[in-house]
């Protein structure tokens, strides 16, 4: 029984292929995206009928997907180089595939499908994805930006306790700046009990709030708690990355 068969025999007969080049064979199967649409899936036959089979989508997922969201920053393709490491999935000129031995054709055809929709789902998922890199874009900004200051990432002001963790310690002014990205309210409230503890110690240091959402992000009492605590809060990361440098200028000079 040949690769091909096998795979009919797999799918209960709800599989056709479709000659698209000798040697080259689009796959039609109950494979779909969440807006109904197909999976655009290839296989490239081996050379000679001995070999691996080349499963891939001949570069339409990326295609697909620029239509309505771009894969524009490092983070994005973080992200996506993530999705395709965790599914075994390879990448080259934008050509998304998995090679398989005949017998293996049904499994390794399966993992390509869940991993196109993965990839595809960005689209859908854009302000969650983008929300979930806020701490990654703010290490990016900090590490671009003010590379100057001597950033170091989880400081421990009080040794031996790490919950009261410093997202970043710089080097700026007569003081240290204890820098906080603040996501939510969980974090804003261990912000704000870090930067109390600190005070207690007589840690010298200024505190500096970098909030996704200052508005939206928090509730008004973890709003009025951190703005109690801190010296400097930046009421979002675009807020940060366009006032953030000249603060850090002044605390220089200062």
């Amino acid at each position: 029984m040949t690769g091909l068969e096998l795979l009919k025999q797999q799918f209960n007969g709800h599989v056709a292929f479709r000659e698209r080049r000798p040697g080259v064979l689009q796959v039609l199967a109950p494979l779909f995206h969440e807006d109904g649409d197909m999976v655009d899936i290839f296989l490239d036959e081996p050379t000679n009928g001995f070999g691996k089979f080349r499963i891939g989508d001949h570069g339409l997922t990326l295609m697909r997907l620029s239509y309505t969201y771009d894969l524009d920053t490092e983070n994005k393709h973080r992200i996506f180089n993530r999705i395709l490491s965790e599914n075994r999935i390879q990448e080259q000129d934008g050509r998304l595939f998995i090679e398989a031995e005949p017998e293996r054709l049904y499994p390794a055809l399966l993992q390509f499908a869940q991993t196109v929709a993965k990839v595809s789902s960005m689209q859908y998922y854009k302000r969650e994805v983008i929300q979930n890199l806020f701490y990654e874009q703010l290490a990016e900004f900090v590490e671009e930006k003010l590379a100057g200051y001597n950033p170091r990432r989880k400081t421990l002001p009080i040794p031996d306790h790490d919950e009261y963790e410093v997202d970043y310690q710089f080097d700026a002014g007569p003081r240290p700046i204890f820098l906080f990205g603040v996501k939510d309210d969980d974090k804003a409230r261990l912000a704000a009990i870090s930067c109390l503890e600190f005070q207690r110690r007589r840690i010298p240091f200024k505190g500096v709030i970098v909030h996704q959402d200052f508005e939206s992000g928090i509730t008004k009492k973890d709003r009025n708690r951190i703005t109690s605590a801190s010296d400097k809060q930046f009421t979002s990361l675009d807020d940060f990355r366009e006032n953030g440098p000249q603060f850090f200028e002044r605390e220089r000079a200062a």
